[in-house]
This record gives C-alpha cells, sequence and structure tokens, in this order.
C-alpha cells in the first residue's frame, strides 16, 4: 500500500513530502541547448521537490518539500516557520503565513493549504490550515492524511488508516471545515453511506488526474475488493477486477468508482498511467498493452484497444483534444483518442520521464531533459537535475 502516491500535481501525483524547514527556494544557471529557446514555464518532480524551468532561458528553480495546486497555478512551500505560497515563474512568493512546527504541505488549493506530520503511525493527528481564512490548527482523531479541498475551500478530503496505530488498509473521507466535523461521503445519488459500508482500500493509488472538480485516481492489486454499492446490495459486483478509477466529486461530497477490466491492475502499479481531456479518461497499462478509454459522463468503459505488449517499465500519459500522448521506456506514442489507433512513434534518447502539453506542442522527460517532440525532430528545451516527471506546462 502507497496511499501517499495520491499527491496532485495538475492531474497527477506530487513528490513525496520533504522536511518542513526546508531551504528556500534554489535557483539553478541556464545549461547548454540544442535548439532555440521557446516561451513558457515547466513544472516538474525531481529527487529533491518540485521544481519549475523557464523554457525560455533554461533557468531551473527548486522547491524543496513544495505541492502544486490541482491546476498548478500556485505552489505551498515551508521556509522557517512560514508557509509560502508563489505562482510559478515568479521571483517572490505573493503571500507567507507563521505556521510555526506545522509540519509538511500535505494538501492545497487557490484559497489555502494544509500541513500536517509525516506518514506513521498514529492515532491523533494534529493539522495546521493557512491560507485566505488566516491560520488555524485543528486535532482530529485517527490517523489522517490530508488529500484535496473542495473548489471554496469548505470541505478537506482524506485518507483515514486503519487501524491507526498499525495500518494496513484505509478509507476516503472529509472534514467539513465550518461544522468541524468528520463526515463519511456520499453515494453516486448522494445519498448518506450507510454506517458500516464505507469502501476500504488496500491497494496502491498509482496517480490522480484533476478536472471537472473532480479528483480521478487510479487504484491497482485490489483483489477481492468492495466497493460501497457491493457493501450495501451485499454481493460483489464485479468479481475478477483488480483495478478502478475512484471518482471524487470534491464539490458535491460523492465518489464512485469505475472499474477496469483485466489485466488492468495485474501487472507493476508503475507501468499504468492516467490521463484526462474533456469527458474522456484514458487508462493505459504498458505490462499488458492495453488501453481503455472511459465516459467520464457515464462513468463506465466506453472502448479498449491492444497496443501490444511493451518492454514495461514506469508510464506517463497526457490528453489533448484529439490526440492521446503515451510515454514508456524509450518510446513516445500519438494516439488518435477516439479510435484509439496509434498515429505516430517516436524513440526517445533516453528513459521516459513524463509527458505534457503546452498548446500542441508536445514536451517529454528523457533522462534529465525536457524535450520538445514534433514532426520535424527532437529538441532539447532544458535541462532539470534529478527530473523524476515532467507535470505540467504553461505559457
Amino acid at each position: 500500500m502507497d496511499p501517499t502516491r495520491r499527491r496532485l500535481l495538475t492531474g497527477a501525483l506530487a513528490t513525496t513530502a520533504l522536511a518542513a524547514c526546508a531551504p528556500a527556494p534554489r535557483a539553478t544557471a541556464p545549461r547548454p541547448s540544442a535548439s532555440p529557446r521557446s516561451a513558457g514555464r515547466l513544472l516538474a518532480a525531481t529527487s529533491s521537490g518540485l521544481a519549475v524551468a523557464d523554457l525560455a532561458t533554461g533557468r531551473v528553480t527548486a522547491y524543496a518539500g513544495a505541492l502544486a495546486t490541482p491546476d498548478a497555478s500556485r505552489l505551498y512551500y515551508v521556509t522557517g516557520r512560514r508557509l509560502h505560497t508563489i505562482t510559478p515563474g515568479s521571483a517572490e512568493p505573493s503571500e507567507s503565513w507563521p505556521v510555526g512546527e506545522g509540519g509538511h504541505v500535505k494538501a492545497a488549493s487557490g484559497l489555502s493549504a494544509v500541513l500536517g506530520p509525516p506518514p506513521g503511525p498514529r492515532r491523533n493527528t494534529t493539522l495546521t490550515f493557512a491560507g485566505a481564512r488566516g491560520v488555524r490548527e485543528v486535532s482530529l482523531p485517527g490517523n489522517v492524511e490530508p488529500e484535496a479541498f473542495s473548489s471554496d475551500g469548505t470541505v478537506m478530503y482524506f485518507l483515514d488508516h486503519l487501524p491507526p496505530g498499525a495500518p494496513d488498509h484505509y478509507r476516503v473521507r472529509m472534514y467539513d471545515m465550518a461544522a468541524r466535523e468528520t463526515l463519511p461521503l456520499l453515494t453516486r445519488d448522494k445519498q448518506p453511506v450507510p454506517q458500516g459500508k464505507e469502501e476500504e482500500m488496500r491497494g496502491q493509488a498509482r496517480q490522480s488526474v484533476y478536472g471537472q472538480r473532480t479528483l480521478f485516481t487510479l487504484y491497482t492489486h485490489q483483489p477481492d475488493h468492495l466497493h460501497t454499492r457491493d457493501l450495501v446490495s451485499g454481493r460483489d459486483g464485479s468479481p475478477g477486477v483488480h483495478a478502478f478509477v475512484h471518482v471524487l466529486k470534491l464539490d458535491e461530497r460523492w465518489a464512485y468508482c469505475l472499474d477496469l477490466p483485466a489485466p488492468f491492475g495485474v501487472g507493476p502499479a508503475a507501468g499504468h498511467a492516467l490521463a484526462l481531456t474533456g469527458d474522456h479518461l484514458y487508462v493505459f497499462d504498458a505490462t499488458s498493452g492495453q488501453l481503455a478509454r472511459a465516459s467520464v459522463t457515464e462513468l463506465s468503459v466506453v472502448k479498449t484497444a491492444a497496443l501490444g505488449a511493451g518492454p514495461g517499465g514506469e508510464a506517463f500519459a497526457v490528453a489533448a483534444g484529439e490526440r492521446l500522448y503515451l510515454a514508456v521506456g524509450r518510446r513516445l506514442l500519438a494516439l488518435d483518442g477516439a479510435d484509439l489507433t496509434t498515429v505516430a512513434d517516436r524513440p526517445l534518447p533516453d528513459a521516459a520521464k513524463g509527458v505534457t502539453t503546452l498548446g500542441d506542442r508536445v514536451l517529454v522527460g528523457a533522462g534529465e531533459r525536457v524535450l520538445e517532440v514534433d514532426g520535424s525532430g527532437t529538441r532539447v528545451l532544458a535541462t532539470v537535475p534529478g527530473l523524476t516527471a515532467v507535470r505540467h506546462a504553461a505559457a
């Protein structure tokens, strides 16, 4: 089980939380590039935290222990005993708050962030909320790991690890900031979950993506898992399912599990990737070569395709318009998002480390380099020390 993998980075996972008393943001000098610079900035995960690369200059600024908001419009990080927020690409933080020994940044929105202790056995959890509503400390019973906020910041969603002193599974719950109470989620038809029927998870949360005020999280290695709807009905409605996408409606307070057909979830979790565009959600399993497209309105899989078993390794995906891009091993695939056929297959000079888009441009991480790939070739845009995943790009 690895629930810390559910950290958000614009529709993806954030890096593992680092020390709260992190050093100030550190900039590295531009490195030589094999091509003219292109305007834009890139948010990336590195072995030491988040980093922002200026694609026009190649300058990289690292933010140890930082966490991005779901839309990547802000970063939150702690230096000394203060929490700072900054717009990626800005030279100075726009706001800061005193948080004392608040801990690590756990979840963030455009309005606020919450800090808490590192993961581990505990029976009570002290959290520090800081942002537009000031600074407030809250103590919650149990082993609580904050995950996300509603768009208005009035609800915090969290993982409740069970049993708290020696956890081996967890459930998703919510904390109502105004009422100051912890509540179970609602069902898809917006009804309270009956007592004792809350869904509990033991598998691995591979990746999350965000869109339409909804958090989509891919879970793998879930044999014999029972959804809330199964617990309520008293029967297993999805036997043989090893993976699903947990759909959490952040402003409506309900959740639903979108089951994926076998062999999704059987192979290594790192070989799975998730991407979202419009009303379409894509899931890829590099080990088996299986690809699925699901409707986010119907919450069901509507099409699958077999791309052929690949070499394995960590997989990454991004969808934009009518295209889906998959990066795995030393390959970058472009597919038609409707019929799931491959329209381009490009080699990469090093192992893939994420893929994203900037307008009609495709950016992919390969080793420690950020490349722009198009029909005319491959150009180096920046070098990011310790790059682990390209996450998001903006003009």
